[in-house]
């Protein structure tokens, strides 16, 4: 008898890395640009049934900054948007949703569009320096590849143009 019962507690935990990936996990999706002072358009699933999902921002060295509480419909899906406060800071953040489950993804705040209306202009305390995380190296690379492109489309129109045929 003792034999089954630590066969059934060691099978359970062989199988319980098993279960936790067959279910696909809870997702949360931005949808287009994001900027401080406008809206953010979420996409949630596989959240628990009709639970209710806090979302925030998080970033080191600034306090986490909550957008709303979305309620997931009876399959735990979501599709809202929320108002990004004029008072973020522009740049990379953890966009973090708390429920019953979890999930968090990357998300890029920028500026807010120009012309902002009068009480959007930050304090000094909440201007921080935003850091290009691209490698100079892939933004060179990005850009030499566009120039050779741009070279072959030009020297292929070239040469089509010189070995024309005439229309007889």
């Amino acid at each position: 008898m003792k034999t089954i019962v630590v066969s059934v507690i060691v099978s359970a935990f062989l199988l319980l890395p098993t279960l936790a990936l067959a279910h696909g996990g809870t997702e949360i999706n931005v949808k287009g640009d994001v900027r401080a002072n406008g809206p953010i358009e979420l996409i949630g699933a596989d959240f628990a049934s009709n639970d209710v999902v806090r979302i925030e921002l998080r970033r080191e060295g600034v306090p986490p900054i909550e957008l709303g509480r979305i309620p997931a419909d009876a399959d735990g899906n979501f599709d809202e948007t929320l108002h990004v406060p004029a008072s973020v800071p522009a740049g990379l953040y953890q966009l973090s949703a708390d429920g019953t489950e979890s999930a968090t993804a990357e998300v890029t705040i920028l500026e807010p569009p120009t012309g902002a209306p009068a009480g959007a202009e930050r304090s000094v305390s909440d201007t921080a320096t935003v850091e290009n995380h691209r490698p100079s190296g892939e933004t060179v690379g990005l850009g030499v590849f566009t120039a050779v492109v741009a070279l072959v489309a030009v020297g292929l129109l070239w040469v089509s143009r010189m070995h024309a045929r005439p229309i007889v």
